[in-house]
């Protein structure tokens, strides 16, 4: 069986019998890995099919089937050991003695030492990368700004410019370990358009010596310090920052020593997304069958960056509207009612995102208590005649309901719990008792009357 008839390279394509293949390989790393993958992957394959196969005519066209695997196979490993070949052969050589030092809180200085070539007519450039963002350079240095929040790993690649049929070299990089935890809920709040207030709880491992420094973020501004800690039981947990905050991002650092080795944590913040003002006091005025509230919006900010949420109650009727860029509002006044007021200021996506804590409630009017007394007297009159009512008939319930008498053949009939048998009464007459040996007497001594004649 034919495995082909013939190959030809041309153009990062292999055309084998008029089918052309794709042979691009854009890391010399690749070739082995792909032939130890499939090769192992495809011998596995390859006898498990022929030993099913073999000895079976019947099964003919499986086995070819296969055999046009295996020559596939064949082929594009020829293939790929042919470009890994010339591709080391043209591959530029990768920088050497890659090493950085921290220019200060949040920058470092990448360096190495050039490419080495033998042709000087080669112009080269340097391809660094970092998981956050890429960068040229045509010297053998960088100065990035780098936040370690987890590991972090930069690769430089020597990258041809005008360099015949040159390719670009192989990675060499530099890790930035992962850096122990200094502080633990590393939160912040913007108070005022200059002031923000940052806090945290110290991890189990921070030292005393803990620092914080900030900057404008997207700029090479100049980096301060903080100058306002805040303290518990001897230990930093906070830091008052100052600034133009409403306008910049803020890139922020706590760093420390732990065993005579620096340690950085780095944070980057969006003071207008973290945004926590005091509460506004809310004013009561009485304006005819009405009450207009109002308040002051949160100072140093936009009016129409600020909706409310007014929650108000009357007589034990709770009420909420949200009001949009509005800082007063009039309401139906029933002078029966107390009103209790309270407001919540939120800073809307329109500018950013937070708000401000709850007013304290604010109180107006009294609640008429003649209404409150017809609520209570009435149910508990009704109770108390409910009872009245109750104890008068359990008392007098023989009166009321006099016991019927039951009826006679219910006297004739005996149902007994122990033996359920019915029994029956004959009735049986009562028998006089009649005086026997009765006889007349004669008494003389009344005379007889004798007719006349």
């Amino acid at each position: 069986m034919q495995l082909w008839n013939s190959v030809k390279l041309q153009n990062n394509t292999a055309c084998v019998n008029g089918v052309q293949v794709d042979i691009r390989v854009r890391s010399s790393d690749m070739v082995p890995s792909i032939w130890g993958k499939h090769s192992r992957q495809f011998w596995d394959i390859f006898l498990w099919n022929f030993g099913r196969t073999a000895g079976s005519e019947l099964r003919t066209e499986h086995t070819i089937m296969i055999l046009k695997q295996l020559e596939y196979f064949l082929l594009q490993s020829f293939i790929f050991l042919v470009v890994h070949a010339g591709f080391n052969e043209k591959a530029l050589p990768e920088p050497t003695d890659l090493s950085l030092t921290w220019m200060n809180e949040f920058s470092i200085k990448l360096e190495w030492s050039p490419s080495t070539d033998s042709d000087a007519s080669c112009k080269v450039t340097y391809w660094v990368r970092t998981p956050e963002k890429e960068a040229y350079t045509n010297s053998s240095f960088i100065v990035l700004d780098v936040f370690v929040k987890d590991a972090v790993t930069i690769t430089v690649q020597t990258k041809p410019i005008i360099c015949g049929d040159r390719t670009i070299s192989k990675p060499v990089s530099i890790t930035i370990d992962n850096p122990t935890e200094l502080v633990k809920k590393f939160q912040c709040s913007l108070y005022s358009t200059k002031d923000m207030n940052c806090t945290w709880l110290p991890a189990n491992q921070a030292p005393l010596d803990l620092k914080l420094y900030y900057r404008y973020a997207g700029e090479h501004s100049s980096i301060a310090a903080c100058s306002e800690y805040q303290y518990r039981t001897g230990q930093k947990t906070g830091c008052h920052l100052r600034g133009n905050l409403t306008n910049h991002n803020i890139d922020i650092q706590v760093n420390g020593t732990i065993n005579g080795l620096s340690v950085r944590n780095t944070f980057s913040v969006i003071p207008i997304n973290n945004v926590k003002t005091l509460a506004s006091k809310v004013n009561i005025k009485e304006e005819g069958k009405n009450l207009l509230l109002s308040w002051e919006p949160p100072s140093d900010f936009k009016p129409s960056c600020w909706d409310y949420i007014l929650n108000y109650s009357k007589c034990d009727e709770s009420l909420s509207k949200i009001l949009s860029k509005q800082s007063t509002e009039k309401i139906p006044y029933d002078r029966r009612c107390q009103y209790r007021v309270r407001v919540k200021a939120m800073y809307t996506d329109r500018c950013g995102n937070g708000g401000s804590d709850w007013s304290e409630e604010e109180i107006h009017g009294e609640d008429d208590w003649s209404l409150t007394l017809v609520a209570i007297i009435i149910p508990a009159s009704v109770f108390v005649f409910v009872v009245l009512f109750i104890c008068c008939v359990m008392k007098y319930k023989e009166i009321i309901f006099p016991k019927i008498p039951q009826p006679f053949f219910k006297e004739m009939l005996d149902i007994s719990k122990e033996h359920m048998s019915l029994k029956t009464t004959v009735y049986v007459p009562v028998v006089e008792k009649v005086e026997e040996n009765i006889s007349l007497q004669f008494n003389p001594s009344y005379p007889i009357n004798q007719p006349e004649s």
